[in-house]
């Protein structure tokens, strides 16, 4: 062991925030108008038609959603609407104790095919 450098070795270099894990410049996130495109490859229609395919869709699960049901999509996962419970938290800046009340949000749970499929997209 060289003298000086206490036997440590330099951490590996994370990559920024929203690229993919192994530092390629490709983004580790997909947006719509990306799935769009996907699906107007694969189902060989016009971007247009897989934009509004894919709107109608997203509508639809929120629809559901704001209905209260929730949202089972086989082989993916379940999106189920919850309301957080209110609290108080403290005001950073002047200390005083402010009420959060209570908010609708989206509980999404994904299905053990996704999680599998993501393990072993980790050992890579």
């Amino acid at each position: 062991m060289a003298s000086g450098t206490l036997g440590l070795r330099p951490r590996p270099r994370e990559p920024p925030p929203g690229f993919a894990q192994d530092g390629s410049p490709r983004r580790a996130y997909t947006n719509q108008g990306q799935l769009a495109e996907a699906v107007a490859d694969r189902f060989r229609l016009s971007e247009a038609e897989a934009r509004q395919l894919l709107a109608f869709t997203l509508q639809e699960i929120a629809a559901a959603l704001k209905a209260g049901r929730r949202v089972y999509l086989r082989g993916f996962g379940s999106f189920t609407k919850v309301i957080r419970p209110g609290r108080k938290v403290r005001h950073p800046r002047t200390g005083e104790i402010i009420w959060i009340p209570p908010r609708p949000d989206v509980d999404f749970r994904a299905s053990p095919a996704v999680l599998r499929g993501r393990a072993r997209a980790r050992r890579r």
